[in-house]
């Protein structure tokens, strides 16, 4: 009876692991494209950090990435099972919902996402939990989007958990769902990238409530600041941005040549 359970659950987790694989391979695939070989020139001139990864820092950040994605397997077998029960607001129909809800949901989401994130980063960079939760993701000093995912196992168990932990406080149609993981990981893979992708001027125009691959890179030089996602609200809010990250911008925006001394000496606001 054991064997024949677990032979049920392992086509519907192998399912969830394929999409969830399916996803971050075409996002880190195509970042890192764009990085490291459609337009290599031009984001040589606008990387972050002197240092570069290496081939053995590409395989950690691989291997850390497929273990996180199974424990994200796993959780989404549990998702499918509360919101068979009753437990979760996952729905199919359009029509479940206002028009109005539709339209919104899936920005409601992406805010809530961020603040989650946010809090429960922070969090994890308290010296008693960061050896535990955190270290892991900053083996890569230099991070490529393969990073993405590269958790420990309690770092990437926080980090799926966000979805049915979500599905408990708002309805969401499944499509919206798709959308958002697939922004989501395309979002991360950026961040990841090492090279500024933002146009010259972000930080100074209207878009700067909305993080930039400088704003967290300078927290994988730095640790302690910059722990914002999508925004930089929170971060500016709760005073952890690093006082020389629109500077930092502006400097690897103008094409200066590739150095990390800028980094050195950021500083959190008070």
């Amino acid at each position: 009876m054991e064997w024949e359970f677990l032979s049920e659950l392992a086509q519907p987790w192998l399912t969830q692991y394929e999409r969830m694989l399916f996803r971050y391979v075409l996002a880190a695939t195509l970042v890192s494209l764009f990085v490291s070989l459609l337009f290599r020139g031009w984001m040589n001139k606008r990387r972050l950090q002197k240092r570069r990864a290496t081939w053995r820092d590409i395989r950690r950040e691989v291997s850390f990435s497929l273990l996180t994605m199974g424990i994200g397997a796993t959780i989404g077998l549990g998702t499918i099972a509360l919101n068979r029960a009753g437990y979760l607001h996952l729905y199919w129909e359009w029509t479940d919902y206002p028009l109005w809800w539709n339209i919104i949901s899936l920005p409601v989401l992406i805010l809530l996402h961020d603040t989650y994130f946010y809090w429960v980063h922070r969090a994890i960079h308290h010296p008693r939990l960061f050896r535990h939760f955190h270290r892991v993701h900053h083996l890569s000093l230099s991070p490529t989007p393969w990073a993405a995912y590269s958790f420990s196992v309690g770092e990437g168990l926080l980090m799926v958990l966000f979805t049915p932990l979500s599905l408990v406080l708002l309805p969401i149609h499944i499509w919206i769902g798709i959308a958002f993981s697939f922004i989501q990981i395309f979002r991360n893979t950026m961040l990841h990238a090492s090279c500024e992708f933002h146009p010259r001027g972000w930080v100074d125009g209207p878009l700067d409530f909305l993080t930039t691959t400088t704003h967290h890179n300078l927290h994988h030089q730095k640790f302690q600041g910059n722990y914002g996602f999508y925004f930089t609200f929170w971060d500016r809010l709760m005073g952890t941005e690093f006082k020389n990250y629109k500077d930092e911008f502006r400097r690897v925006t103008a094409g200066a040549v590739e150095n990390d001394e800028g980094a050195k000496g950021a500083e959190v606001t008070p």
